[in-house]
C-alpha cells in the first residue's frame, strides 16, 4: 500500500513542475502581448496628433521589436520544451504560433513604412498600428486558452 501510494505521490510530482512552467511560459507570452498592445495604442496615439514628434514614434517603434523579439524568444524556448497538448490545445498553439508570426511580419512592415517617410506612409503607420494592437489582444486571448488548457 505504501509502495503504491508512494508511486502516484511521485507521478503526481513528476507532473507539477511541467505544469508549473507552461503556466510559466503562458503567463510571459500573455505579458509580452499587453506590451506589444500598449507600445502599438502609444504608437496610434502619437500619430493622432498633427504635430506628432517623429523621435517619440520611432522610439515607440523600436519598443515594440524589443517586446517582439522577447514574444517570440518565449515561443521557441517553449516549444523546445516539446509541451504536450490535448487536440484542441494543440490546434490552439498552432493559432497562436501563427498569430506570433502575423505579428511580426505586420511589425516588420510597419517598421519599413516608418523608416522610409513619416510624413507620407503617417496614415498606413498608424494602421498598422492599430491592426497590431488588435492582433496583440487576440494573442492574449489564444493564449489564455491554452492556460485554461
Amino acid at each position: 500500500m505504501r509502495t503504491l501510494l508512494f508511486a502516484v505521490n511521485c507521478l503526481v510530482f513528476a507532473g507539477l513542475p511541467a505544469a508549473a512552467l507552461e503556466k510559466e511560459m503562458v503567463g510571459k507570452i500573455v505579458q509580452s502581448a499587453q506590451n506589444i498592445a500598449r507600445d502599438a495604442n502609444s504608437i496610434n496615439q502619437s500619430l493622432k496628433t498633427k504635430k506628432f514628434d517623429a523621435a517619440t514614434v520611432t522610439k515607440n517603434i523600436e519598443a515594440m521589436e524589443a517586446d517582439i523579439a522577447a514574444l517570440h524568444e518565449v515561443v521557441s524556448k517553449f516549444e523546445a520544451t516539446n509541451p504536450t497538448f490535448s487536440d484542441r490545445d494543440r490546434a490552439d498553439w498552432k493559432l497562436l504560433k501563427d498569430k506570433v508570426q502575423l505579428i511580426e511580419i505586420m511589425h516588420g512592415q510597419k517598421k519599413k513604412l516608418a523608416a522610409e517617410d513619416f510624413a507620407k506612409n503617417r496614415s498606413l503607420v498608424r494602421a498598422h498600428a492599430t491592426g497590431l494592437a488588435m492582433r496583440a489582444k487576440r494573442l492574449q486571448a489564444t493564449a489564455e486558452k491554452l492556460s485554461r488548457g
